[in-house]
């Protein structure tokens, strides 16, 4: 199963949980964004678990689609992934390869395979945000995507490190779950907790509990005191202030809680708000969005 946000108390078994990675490939070579990401990102490791899926091109007339192009896509992916060390799994059916042409089809699989992220490229991106926009219903978005889901737009390869931005919601503290969780054996990567405050309505005991909170998420899972570092960002448009500091740290990645109730940047419980000003315009970083409701 999945792992979601627990108790802050380390997991002291002794045996790794597999991170599960549903990663969708389109039949465009040229850009393949999420799995070029998640090569660059991460290093290969028996714990990593990828699965591959193809978000085939639709029209208006339903799914248009070369068979052929699809394979190539998938086997090309799967070479790629091989030549770095990784190991992966195209899904497949009793008609062949596994195919979502809509976000609500990939929910349905990312539920069915309990995964911990949904990883989206440019094509994943782009009906991610249709969905959004066109069929948006705050009930059902909750009921239906309640996992993360990283938003691979463009990345810039030559970057590393994560900017994991909390508010002090339950929501913020899964994002910093989620992010200890993936990151815990890529000792390369440095995670920036970082609180955007109001400039208007600073509370310093209460910015110092939220970044220690945050701090104790990543600390139980396992990530070293060295690897993480804080601040807070007093801005008055928090999106503006997310991308700013994305592109002046070269950050990887960007790490938000899909919704929250705290009192900083993810105040209005309302995914648009921030989340989806982010995925429509952050480009270089990866952006992970983590599902709400919170399993805390």
């Amino acid at each position: 199963m999945s792992r979601y946000c627990h108790v802050l108390q380390p997991m002291d078994d002794g045996t790794p949980m597999p991170r599960r990675l549903l990663i969708t490939v389109s039949e465009d070579a040229a850009f393949l964004h999420g799995m070029r990401f998640i090569i660059h990102f991460f290093s290969p490791a028996t714990d990593l678990k990828l699965d591959l899926v193809l978000m085939p091109p639709t029209s208006s007339a339903g799914i248009s689609a070369n068979p052929l192009l699809l394979e190539k896509a998938v086997a090309l992916a799967e070479k790629m992934f091989f030549e770095k060390g990784f190991e992966t799994s195209a899904l497949q059916i009793e008609e062949g390869l596994q195919q979502c042409p809509t976000i609500n089809e990939l929910a349905g699989l990312a539920e069915q395979g309990h995964y911990d992220a949904v990883v989206l490229g440019r094509r994943g991106a782009a009906r991610l945000e249709e969905y959004l926009v066109e069929r948006y219903q705050e009930a059902v978005f909750d009921e239906n995507l309640d996992f993360p889901f990283w938003v691979c737009r463009e990345p810039d390869l030559t970057r590393d490190n994560v900017l994991l931005c909390v508010d002090g919601s339950k929501q913020g503290l899964c994002a910093a779950d989620h992010v200890g969780f993936m990151c815990q054996n890529e000792g390369r990567h440095s995670i920036c907790v970082a609180y955007l405050a109001d400039p208007l309505q600073r509370d310093p005991r209460d910015e110092k509990l939220i970044i220690e909170n945050a701090v104790r998420m990543l600390e139980v899972n396992e990530i070293p005191a060295k690897r993480i570092s804080t601040k807070v960002l007093a801005e008055k448009d928090y999106v503006q202030g997310i991308l700013r500091e994305a592109d002046q740290g070269r950050y990887a990645v960007v790490a938000v809680g899909r919704a929250g109730t705290g009192r900083g940047m993810m105040y209005e419980r309302q995914f648009g708000s921030v989340s989806l000003r982010l995925a429509r315009t952050l480009t270089k970083a990866s952006l992970w969005i983590c599902g709400y409701p919170c399993k805390l």
